[in-house]
Formats: C-alpha cells, structure tokens, sequence
C-alpha cells in the first residue's frame, strides 16, 4: 500500500497522520455536540492545530494551546467590556494587544512561541465574533469549552495512534557527529593543517542537529533536559572547530592517535572507554590552545553521559548554554506590521460598519501573527491562500446545497464529516499538503451551524471572501511592510553579531558574560550555517568569515 501511494505522489505516513486527525476531529465534533456547545466546529478546527506526529510535540502543544486560549480568551472577554458597542475601540484594543503578542512570539521559540500567537488571535475570536456585549460571557465559556474538548480528544486519540518520541534516533546521530568531529580534528593533526578538510560541511551538519533539538526537548521536563545537554555538546563541537579553523597546527600524531581513540569509543558508546579516552586527551591538552574548548567538549560529554545513567546531572547545566538568538529587529517590524495592517482595517470597519470586515480582521490577526516566524512568509501565503480559497469553496457548496435540507444540528454536522475524513489526502499529497491544514481550518471557521437554516447568498459568500482577502492582504504586507524572507533574516543575524562583536571590544566582561555571549554566538552561527546551505555559496564563505571573527574574539578571553 506505502508503494502504490508513494507512486501516485501521496506521503503514507502523512495520510495516517491526516486520516487519524480527521477521526479525532469528527469525534470533538459530536462530543462538542452532545455537551450543547454553540460552536462545535471550533472543537474539531482545535484538533487539526494541537494535533503532532510525536508524543511529546503533542503534549506540549495542546498545554500550550490551553493556555493561550485561556489568557486570549480572557483578554478578549476584557476588551469587550471596556470598549462596549464602539467598534473602533473594541477593533484598536484587539489591535494593540495582537501587536504585542506578535512582538513577544517573535523573539520566543519553540511551542512557547505558538503560545504567544494563541493568545493574540483567541482574542480576536471573542472580540471579532460578538455581536452584544449581553453573549460575552457565554461566547467566552464556549470558546473555552469547546477549545478543551478539541485539546483532550486529540490527546486521547493522539497517545493511543501517535508514536513515542523517537529519542534514540537523535541521540544516536549527534553521537556519530561527535566522533566525527574528534576524527576530523586527527586527520588536522596528522597533516599539521587545515587544507581542504571539509569542517565547513560539518559545522553545516551540527547546524542541521540543532533545529531538531526543539522537537527532542518537548514533552517533560527529562526531555527538556536533555535538549539542553545537546545544545551544550553542539556548541562544544562548533569551538573545537572554529579553533581547528583558526589555530596554526602543527604535526602531532600523538594528539590524532588520542583524538582517534576518542571517536572510537563514542562510536563504541561504552561509557567508561569514553572518560577514560577523553581523560587521557585532555591531559595531553592541558597546555595547548585547544584546552578550553576540549575541557568544554569533554564537560559536556560527561554531562551527557550522567544523564544517561541517572536522568539528571551532577550540577544542573547553567541557563547560559540554551541562550538562543532573539531577532529584535524582526520582533519590531513584525509588531509595526501587524499593528499597521490591523489599525487600517480597524479604521475600515469603524467607517464602512461592514461586519465582513470583522472576518478579515479576524484572518489578518492569525496571517500576520502565526506566520510571521517563517523564513518566507510572503510565499507561505500564496498556499494559505489556495488552501483557505478550496475551504471555502467546499463550505458554501455544503451551505448552500446540503444544510437547507437538514432538519437538525447533528445532520449538519454528520455533513461535515466526509470533508473531515478526506482531509488525509490533500494532507499527504506532496503537490497539496502546503495549503491542506488551512483548507481544513477555513473550512470548520465558516461551518457555523444553526436550526431552522436558511442560506443567504450574499451574506455567505461576502464572508467567505473577507476571510480568504486576509492571506492575501497579509502576502502584500510581507512584500513591502519590511520585505521578510530568508535573506532578510540573515541580515538581521549579521546585524547582531556585529554589534556583539564591538560590544566586546568595548566592555569589560566577567567570566559569566563571556560565557552568554559566546552561547548566543554559537547559536547565531548555527543559524548562519543553516541559512548558508539554502542561499548559496557566497553564503556559505560569509558564515565562515563570521566564523573566524567570532572565534578570533573568543581567544581574547581565554
């Protein structure tokens, strides 16, 4: 079966993984039902965004996605009562408070970050979608409610389906990149020289491990942890060769000979043959210029390896190591982008009194808040935009062709279901799956059902415009509102590393505030390196010039 979908451009796993949320969804779908909800499509559109190919993503995004609801919902609720029946006010609050959690999101990482986002666009959900202030409180309780019910049947369903973290898989190759990295340092030592090692390539490699370090640190406090200890070992083996790169060697076959042993017995993975190989390296290292940076490496495999033994550490790792790089340039032209956009609008509706304004208000917050991260955002929206347009196009054919036939909310339910079910393909499908989740969303977003229904043309079809405009407003903002794309975003790397840089040179620094800024380097230079293996060559040669200076700057305080 994986072969013949492989054949046909379908992704198996990505189909198992459709087909599984789409039950789900239709499970909160009926529980919100049965439980008298208003909006039971808010349960089964809240399966589709918490719902995570592993265990750990899982937990940790539905606890995420719990609590932005909560604190969204609850400032809505807040701007509601404070702005009355004034649309402009109501319009400005939810303004200012999306604009804020757009510029917090945008300097957090991880699921911490979706939390962020949550709590600005749950907001507009209350705000954007309460017609009196009499139905605040119950609109508030359903968004809650029925947001929980979409959270416990996907974790439910997703413990039961879902596949336990795949730990060993990582563990296994930072591993082998760790001996690696000592076997490259032999082969330096055994020539006396650099020449053409491909070092570069793997620090690209290390950079590539570091992007999964997020997913692997999901879930408990263990994983965590254990996040944090690969972070310090990857950072590590960034010093030893941005030194390998700037040191003049000289022939040591001794040094390649403990290097070797070293790889050897982390390639072993037997505990003792590893500190005993690493104890023997570093007392020959004692007096090099390579002492710090293998005290680091060996630190960290020591830490590392404790973990193993015990879960825990002799001396929990310092917060200095997981210091990541926070884009405070982008953080700010995000929030000026979002505030700038939503405020237009906002004046719009106040103005026009068009209540499909409030939809595209509502689409604007989630375009210019959920996406703002993404290397390129501009073209992320023309898939939202395909996505969102099929979405629609499906819940006004079911509105206008099916619903006026139903004589209860459950058969207007049981006729979203299909949709849901099939929702697997476009996922799976490599030409679809861009645009796919959003099809969904959009999709449940305009099923809002009600008894006695009567389609109306105008108003369904002016709705479903208003929200399907917002990717598109949002593609035109990301052009030319701080143009945002890959490149842009190295720039703002290279911005902050030379204003470290001079930092450096002109404070006097304690040992502590060494150690942060050489954390926030290695991250930055991690970044760099990736960014570098989707630009191009030129790239890659500025990365190792920042490379070299950072690392010059370093030796300073050694």
């Amino acid at each position: 079966m994986k072969h013949n979908f492989a054949k046909l451009g379908f992704d198996y796993s990505r189909f198992r993984f459709g087909f599984r949320t789409g039950v789900a969804a239709c499970l909160a779908l009926l529980i919100a039902w049965a439980m008298g909800l208003e909006h039971p499509q808010w349960s089964a559109m809240t399966v589709w965004g918490v719902s995570q190919p592993t265990r750990g993503l899982l937990l940790e995004k539905a606890g995420y996605r719990s609590l932005g609801t909560l604190i969204g919902t609850a400032v809505g609720m807040l701007i509601v009562v404070i702005s009355g029946d004034d649309i402009l006010m109501a319009a400005l609050g939810l303004t200012l408070w999306v604009t804020i959690c757009v510029y917090i999101a945008t300097l957090l990482h991880g699921l911490i970050a979706y939390g962020a986002v949550l709590a600005g666009y749950s907001s507009s959900m209350v705000v954007l979608l309460v017609r009196t202030p009499d139905v605040l409180m119950p609109l508030g309780i359903d968004r809650m409610l029925t947001v929980m019910v979409g959270v416990l049947t996907a974790l439910v369903i997703g413990w039961l389906f879902t596949y336990a973290r795949a730990e060993q898989t990582l563990v296994n190759k930072i591993r082998r990149q760790a001996a690696e990295t000592l076997r490259l340092m032999a082969r330096a030592f055994d020539q006396g020289a650099v020449g053409e090692l491909p070092i570069h390539d793997q620090i690209s490699t290390l950079a590539h491990l570091e992007t999964q370090l997020s997913d692997h640190g999901s879930g408990s406090p263990s994983a965590h942890l254990s996040a944090k200890l690969f972070r310090r070992l990857l950072n590590a083996q960034l010093g030893l060769l941005a030194q390998l790169e700037t040191s003049q060697l000289q022939i040591d076959s001794a040094l390649a000979e403990l290097l070797r042993e070293c790889a050897q017995a982390l390639t072993d993975n037997n505990a003792e043959s590893i500190r005993a190989a690493l104890a023997r390296t570093y007392a020959y290292l004692k007096t090099s210029e390579f002492t710090y940076e293998f005290n680091d490496f060996y630190n960290a495999i020591e830490a590392r390896l404790e973990f193993r033994e015990s879960g825990k550490t002799a001396r929990s790792p310092t917060s200095t190591y997981a210091l990541l790089h926070r884009d405070w340039r982008g953080a700010q032209q995000a929030a000026i982008r979002t505030f700038t956009v939503m405020t237009l609008i906002s004046c719009g509706w106040a103005y026009t009194g068009w209540f499909q304004l409030a939809y595209l208000l509502l689409g604007a917050s989630i375009m210019l808040t959920l996406f703002s991260g993404h290397e390129n955002p501009a073209k992320t929206m023309y898939y939202v935009f395909l996505g969102q347009t099929a979405g629609a196009l499906t819940a006004i054919f079911i509105q206008a062709f099916l619903w006026p036939h139903t004589d209860s909310i459950l058969a207007m339910l049981l006729c979203l279901m299909p949709v849901i079910l099939l929702a697997g393909f476009p996922l799976a499908h490599n030409r679809t799956a861009p645009g796919a989740m959003d099809f969904n969303l959009v999709f449940l977003l305009l099923m809002q059902p009600a008894l006695h229904y009567h389609f109306d043309w105008t108003a369904s079809v002016s709705i479903a415009i208003a929200v399907i405009a917002a990717p598109l407003l949002a593609m035109l903002s990301y052009k030319i509102l701080f143009p945002t794309n890959l490149r842009s975003r190295q720039r703002h790397i290279i911005k902050a590393l030379e204003r470290e840089l001079v930092e450096m040179d002109e404070r006097e620094l304690t040992a502590n505030q060494i150690e942060r800024y050489r954390a926030r380097f290695h991250h930055r230079l991690f970044k760099l390196y990736q960014m570098a293996d989707k630009l191009g060559v030129n790239d890659k040669l500025t990365s190792a010039r920042y490379l070299a200076r950072v690392q010059h700057q370093l030796n300073r305080y050694h």
